[in-house]
């Protein structure tokens, strides 16, 4: 089930979605040098671009101040799904190649695993809730092979503070279709990834009304009503 923009939760999500959206008009996507600066100037501290390398790799292009400082001074060219917990590469990148090879929008939640002080090793990992907002853009040609991306931490009192992120950990997945109807979604039905036989601890992704047990190595869906509904 598609959610409405009404779904996202941060302002700033609901805002760069909004001017996104504008931009694109009756397109899939819009161009990558149609996006002004100017136009979302509150935005670009929490804003990055990925480049789609290939279909499993979206490297950092452009990053703002405060991204570069959570992910590390070195983000520019670190392949994104590196930031996340093995169990979560896999669901993520099926979505991100849906939202590159179909225009629709992703819409996640997580938890990000910060370090206060990264250069003290016996500080306590902590953690806080994030929105993340991914938007297709075209830069050559008619593919679109970049991505808009905002992460804005759910509670004010995180967004101000210096931590650097060790991972991040996947909550739920929304798809997002800005025109309100999806196309065949036949090429991209949910497939399960494989599982590692010796694990036995997990935990359970939404996405949409559905829900996954992710496993370091893989996610197997649940059985049961989770699965009903779509």
């Amino acid at each position: 089930m598609p959610v409405a923009e009404t779904e996202m939760r941060h302002p700033a999500t609901q805002a760069l979605y909004a001017y996104w959206n504008e931009v694109r008009g009756d397109r899939p996507a819009p161009r990558r040098l149609e996006i002004q600066p100017a136009r979302i100037a509150d935005l670009l501290l929490d804003t990055f671009i990925l480049e789609r390398a290939d279909r499993g790799t979206f490297r950092f292009r452009l990053a703002g101040t405060r991204v570069a400082a959570r992910f590390g001074l070195d983000v520019k060219a670190q392949d994104f799904l590196s930031c996340w917990g093995e169990g979560d590469r896999g669901l993520l990148e099926h979505h991100m190649a849906a939202i590159a090879d179909l225009g629709r929008v992703g819409l996640f939640t997580g938890d990000a695993e910060i370090m206060s002080d990264p250069g003290d090793l016996r500080s306590t990992p902590a953690s806080y809730p994030f929105e993340l907002l991914i938007l297709p853009l075209m830069h050559t040609g008619q593919a679109i092979d970049r991505l808009l991306c905002l992460l804005v931490p759910l509670d004010e009192a995180d967004a101000s503070r210096s931590v650097h992120i060790r991972r991040l950990r996947l909550l739920a997945a929304e798809p997002v279709w800005p025109g309100g109807t999806p196309p065949d979604l036949a090429p991209f039905a949910e497939r399960q990834l494989p599982l590692h036989p010796h694990v036995r601890v997990a935990r359970i992704v939404r996405q949409g009304r559905r829900q996954f047990r992710v496993y370091q190595g893989g996610l197997e869906r649940t059985g049961g009503d989770e699965g009903k509904g779509l």
